[in-house]
């Protein structure tokens, strides 16, 4: 107990010490005031770990004090687990320190049950009570992060089935939003901590390898950062060059999305060139091109186009001394302090609206629309789910301005991320001068003009065309106000649809039976039921369902499904199903009935998730087109490839997509994507490919 006690005293001399050289000596006072009401309330409380539960807190406030936090939210983390763990209440919290404080720890504080082994429907209404005390106060927020990044620092005191879930939570949530923030550091550290809980083998292996790599090639990386220094002292521009290894879950996200090898990432080793102004930057960028070779296509600027969470900086990859593969980072001090601190460089500029600052409130701004727009939790929280993992493109508006979109959003995207209503009343577009249609994606750089109509209003397909949640939940709140009875009309042509395959007229059902269906899945009347089967809120199969165990004490386990345009139904990119294949569709609120193969691998994991599904029994009649894909391997020849691409053109099957990756040895491996008819047509092309010489294998993916 003595040693515990010593060690906490040596963490909260290390703490002032810390505060001490960015914050005043009253401002520090009041950290020490916080500490010792804490150390008091928390007396006799204990970690799992064994140790002193005070400890905590104040590995959390020590988190925020690198990131140079301003004294309110110190106290805030000081006190987090007050109001929810011990006697002290939110009243004596505020007439102590005010009322900032004691809302960011009340905030904080009613979000300890943000947990993975809670349910799903208690943890989407955790979640949005977290976005809605964020958006009152960001330090909400960055307390939860700094929260968690030290929950999961000290993580080997739990059990090993908490510890994945915890991890999983952390990757899909809390890493992704410390990114979104601009929090470098957090999301780099949550990010390989969660890599080392889910994969501990692999996250070793990658470790060692590094190291092993450092090693061999440190005089190497010492020779880049002196020739890039005197390169750009010798042209007169003062820079700060580091030269940093990239952390074991970047390398093998890299190795996992490209399918490369440890050898085969580039960017292994990485360096960053700090000079005094943007302009420096781009004469800096010229410098050390023409120092080291440049990789075409590898150089990204994100100064002109920053990243959502105002992040700018010139990144390049080069080939450097020995052939070795090195990326570089060039950036502003204020770049970099932004890049490094986030969100947090709002309280260190207090008096300048900085791109992060900027940027994150744009952010928080667009899922209190979502939240406003969607009628549960859990839609909120699989909506912000998606905005957080997205990809972008930055596109122009006429004007110049720059649109930040998810890789694939469309036009229509592009005119609801403009404003709203012109989003609804989107009638064509441009880019780049050239009439398009509102469902073609967009690429960066593109400039896009929306041409509105004054009598254009959203319809019910605009949800198939657009990907972000913001137009999603915008077409989706103006359909149920304007479009009641277009809605009210496909719902009814549904239900109709499937019923037939029952043998079983709509108009038959009797009214009682109806009205059992309308209690059952809480609809006022047929209207408020078609309507929201035309939203595919409530799934047509849902309704069939329930309306046969009514009639004849039964449940359908299989919906037959004729035809698939004009319905809201997807296929799932993990296994491309085609008519001929069993299929399962799972239900979904925002993309309907989505199909899978039944041996699809994620079919398992998406049961498991309690999600809703049924077989499905789908008979295409031959009219639509369906991607599919397939894997080539064959022997490293000059016109494989070619060969492969002539047979599938004379059989008239279209090619969508081609992959390749180097096997071990010398040969290749080609993944295709097709598009055909249906199963048939698959095994006649998979047929006609095994007898091209040279292909060792052909099946499908």
């Amino acid at each position: 107990m003595a040693t515990n006690f010593f060690q906490i005293q040596s963490q909260a001399t290390f703490l002032y010490g810390v505060l001490g050289d960015y914050l005043s000596q009253e401002e520090v006072k009041l950290v020490k005031k916080a500490y010792k009401i804490a150390d008091k309330a928390h007396s006799g409380q204990f970690r799992k770990s064994g140790e002193a539960y005070i400890s905590h807190p104040l590995s959390v406030a020590l988190i925020l004090a690198d990131l140079k936090l301003d004294y309110l939210c110190i106290v805030a983390a000081i006190l987090h687990d007050c109001i929810e763990d011990t006697s002290v209440t939110k009243d004596e919290v505020r007439n102590q320190f005010g009322d900032q404080v004691a809302h960011i720890v009340e905030g904080v504080s009613k979000l300890t049950n943000l947990e993975f082994t809670s349910s799903s429907q208690k943890q989407a209404q955790n979640f949005q009570k977290l976005i809605l005390a964020m958006s009152k106060d960001m330090r909400v927020m960055i307390i939860k992060l700094a929260d968690r990044l030290h929950n999961m620092r000290t993580i080997d005191s739990m059990t090993e089935e908490k510890k994945i879930l915890k991890a999983k939570e952390t990757s899909e949530l809390h890493a992704p939003i410390a990114r979104r923030l601009g929090l470098h550091s957090i999301g780099v550290e949550l990010d390989d901590l969660c890599f080392k809980t889910l994969h501990p083998r692999k996250h070793l292996v990658i470790e060692r390898k590094i190291k092993k790599q450092y090693g061999n090639q440190r005089k190497t990386i010492s020779l880049i950062k002196s020739e890039i220094e005197s390169r750009l002292k010798f042209e007169q521009i003062n820079a700060k060059v580091e030269g940093r290894q990239k952390e074991p879950s970047s390398i093998y996200n890299k190795m996992k999305i490209k399918s490369r090898k440890f050898s085969e990432v580039l960017d292994m080793h990485a360096f960053r060139v700090v000079v005094e102004n943007t302009n420096a930057c781009y004469q800096a960028l010229g410098h050390i091109h023409s120092l080291y070779k440049p990789i075409p296509l590898k150089f990204k600027d994100y100064i002109s186009a920053p990243k959502p969470n105002g992040y700018q900086s010139l990144h390049t990859v080069l080939i450097g001394p020995r052939k070795m593969f090195i990326e570089v980072q060039i950036r502003s001090q204020e770049m970099d302090f932004i890049s490094e601190y986030g969100i947090a460089a709002h309280w260190h500029y207090k008096n300048k609206d900085e791109p992060s600052k900027k940027l994150a409130r744009n952010w928080m701004g667009s899922l209190l629309d979502i939240q406003q727009n969607t009628d549960t939790s859990i839609d909120f929280l699989e909506s912000t789910k998606s905005d957080l993992f997205s990809d972008e493109v930055f596109v122009f508006t006429p004007g110049g301005k720059i649109i930040q979109l998810p890789l694939r959003a469309t036009v229509l995207d592009f005119a609801y991320a403009v404003h709203t209503n012109i989003g609804k009343k989107a009638q064509k577009a441009t880019i780049n001068g050239n009439e398009v249609e509102l469902s073609t994606r967009l690429k960066s750089g593109q400039t896009v003009e929306i041409i509105t109509g004054r009598f254009v209003k959203p319809k019910p397909s605009w949800l198939d065309i657009v990907v972000t949640s913001k137009a999603k939940t915008a077409i989706k709140a103006h359909l149920k106000d304007n479009s009641k009875v277009e809605l009210a009309r496909l719902g009814k042509l549904l239900i109709a649809d499937a019923l037939k395959f029952q043998n079983i007229k709509i108009n038959d059902v009797p009214l009682d039976k109806w009205n059992k269906c309308f209690k059952e899945l809480n609809c006022v009347d047929f209207e408020d039921l078609y309507i929201r089967v035309g939203l595919s809120e409530i799934f047509v199969a849902v309704v069939v369902n329930q309306l046969l165990q009514d009639i004849n004490n039964e449940t359908i386990n299989t919906l037959s499904i004729e035809r698939t345009k004009g319905m809201a139904i997807n296929f799932a990119q993990c296994c491309y199903p085609i008519p001929g294949d069993e299929v399962t569709g799972v239900l979904t609120s925002i993309r309907g009935l989505v199909l899978h193969r039944t041996n699809c691998s994620q079919l398992g994991h998406i049961k498991e998730k309690n999600a809703q599904w049924m077989e499905v029994d789908w008979k295409s009649d031959g009219s639509e087109q369906f991607e599919v894909a397939i894997s080539c391997l064959v022997e490293n020849r000059s016109g494989r490839l070619a060969a492969i691409a002539n047979t599938l053109a004379n059989l008239g099957v279209n090619i969508e997509n081609i992959e390749q990756q180097q096997r071990p040895g010398s040969d290749r491996l080609f993944y295709i994507t097709l598009v055909v008819s249906n199963i048939i047509e698959l095994n006649s092309v998979l047929n006609k490919l095994n007898k091209l010489p040279h292909l060792i294998s052909v099946g499908r993916l």
